[in-house]
C-alpha cells in the first residue's frame, strides 16, 4: 500500500543519521587530503624557488668574476707587462719606474720588503706597497685568508671581518673601452707601434700624446674578490665583495662594494705552466704553492658556495662538501640552511705567449 503524506502528497524518504555521518566523514577526508596536497605542493614550490634563487645568485656572481679573469693581463695593445713603465704624462721621457720595480713580490720570494714607487697617489699603496701597480702580476690570490699586498695601510675587509678560510682573488688589466685623461687615476697610454717595447702608465691626468687609431688611453683595473662575514644591513650573513681601484672625490682609492649576499666561501686554484712556458703541461695548484711566483698563470678554477638567506627548521643539510682543499660538513644551526656549490674553470686569454 502506497504511503501518502500530508495533504495527500507522496511521502519522501529522508537521509538517515548514519548516512549523514558517513557523508561527512568522506567529505572531511577529501578536504583534509586536498589541504595536505596543497600544503605539500606549496612547500615544494618554496623549496624549488629557494634553490632556483640560489642557483641564479651563483650564476650572477660568476658572471661578475669571469670577465676579469679572462681579461687579466690585457693592457691595451699588449699583454706584455714588462713593456710598461711609470711616468708623468707631462714629462713622458722621465721614467719613474719600470715594470719590475713596481712589483710587490720580493717579500713573498724571500727578499726584502718592496720599495714604494714614488710619484704615485697615496691610494695606490693603501692595499699594500705597489699593490695597485704590480702589472707583472695580472692574477694574484691568497689561500684561506684575506691577504692583499705587503704592509697595507687602509684596505680592511668590510666591517673589518673577512670570512675565515675563504680565498682572495686579485685581477689586474686595462679597461676594454677608451678613457679620457683624468688626474689621480691610474691610466695606460698604449701605442700599437711600440706595444712590445714601451707602454706608459700615468697618474697625473695628462695624456703623453694624441689619442688616435694607433694610440689609446685606458684606465687601469685592479679588482680583489673576497668573502666578508657580513652583508649590507645584515650581520653574520656572508657576502662576496670586491675592492676596486677607482677615483673617489679627488683621490685614488679602492672602493669596497657588495657583489652578492649569501656567498659563504670562495676558493681558488691557479692553472700554471712551469717556468712561464705556455706550452708546458698545465697543473692546478693552490695560491700559496711554491711554484706560483715563478710560473705563468694560464687559467683560474673557482668555487663559490652559497647558502639561503633563511633557515628551514624542518630541513637538515647532511652533505659533506669537498672541493679545492676544503672539506665542509654543516653542523649545528648551519645544517638548516640550503646550499649550492658551483665551480668554473676560466682561461686567462691574455696569458703571455712568450
Amino acid at each position: 500500500m502506497k504511503r501518502v503524506g500530508w495533504l495527500g502528497s507522496p511521502a519522501v524518504r529522508g537521509v538517515t543519521l548514519v548516512e549523514l555521518m558517513v557523508t561527512l566523514v568522506i567529505g572531511s577526508v577529501v578536504i583534509v587530503g586536498a589541504l595536505a596536497l596543497y600544503a605539500r605542493g606549496s612547500d615544494l614550490y618554496r623549496v624549488s624557488e629557494r634553490v632556483a634563487r640560489l642557483q641564479e645568485q651563483a650564476r650572477v656572481a660568476m658572471s661578475v668574476i669571469e670577465p676579469d679573469i679572462e681579461l687579466a693581463g690585457y693592457y691595451g695593445f699588449t699583454n706584455s707587462p714588462d713593456a710598461i713603465q711609470l711616468t708623468r704624462g707631462a714629462n713622458p721621457g722621465g721614467v719613474l719606474a719600470l715594470a719590475h720595480e713596481m712589483r710587490q713580490w720580493p717579500l713573498r720570494m724571500g727578499g726584502a720588503v718592496p720599495v714604494a714607487v714614488a710619484g704615485l697617489p697615496a691610494g695606490a699603496h693603501s692595499c699594500g706597497i705597489n699593490f695597485a701597480v704590480d702589472v707583472t702580476t695580472p692574477v694574484q690570490a691568497s689561500n684561506g685568508v684575506f691577504a692583499l699586498g705587503v704592509a697595507p695601510t687602509g684596505c680592511e675587509p668590510y666591517q673589518g671581518r673577512a670570512r675565515p678560510g675563504a680565498d682572495t682573488l686579485t685581477l689586474r688589466r686595462a679597461e676594454t673601452q677608451r678613457a679620457t685623461a683624468e688626474a689621480n687615476r691610474l691610466q695606460l697610454f698604449t701605442s700599437r707601434l711600440s706595444s712590445q717595447a714601451m707602454q706608459l702608465l700615468i697618474a697625473d691626468g695628462v695624456s703623453p700624446g694624441a689619442v688616435d687609431a694607433d694610440h689609446e688611453l685606458r684606465n687601469l683595473v685592479v679588482r680583489t674578490y673576497y668573502v666578508a662575514r657580513d652583508s649590507v644591513g645584515r650581520r653574520d650573513f656572508p657576502a662576496l665583495r670586491v675592492k676596486a681601484l677607482t677615483r673617489s672625490g679627488n683621490a685614488l682609492a679602492f672602493a669596497d662594494d657588495e657583489v652578492m649576499p649569501g656567498v659563504e666561501d670562495l676558493q681558488v686554484q691557479l692553472a700554471i705552466t712551469a717556468g712561464a712556458d705556455p706550452h708546458s703541461e698545465v697543473q692546478y695548484v693552490n695560491p700559496d704553492a711554491a711554484e706560483v711566483p715563478y710560473a705563468l698563470v694560464v687559467g683560474v678554477r673557482i668555487w663559490l658556495r652559497l647558502r639561503a638567506d633563511e633557515a628551514e627548521p624542518s630541513f637538515s643539510d647532511a652533505l659533506t662538501y669537498r672541493y679545492a682543499d676544503i672539506v665542509y660538513a654543516p653542523a649545528g644551526a648551519e645544517r638548516h640552511f640550503r646550499r649550492v656549490l658551483v665551480s668554473r674553470t676560466v682561461a686567462v686569454r691574455n696569458a703571455r705567449s712568450s
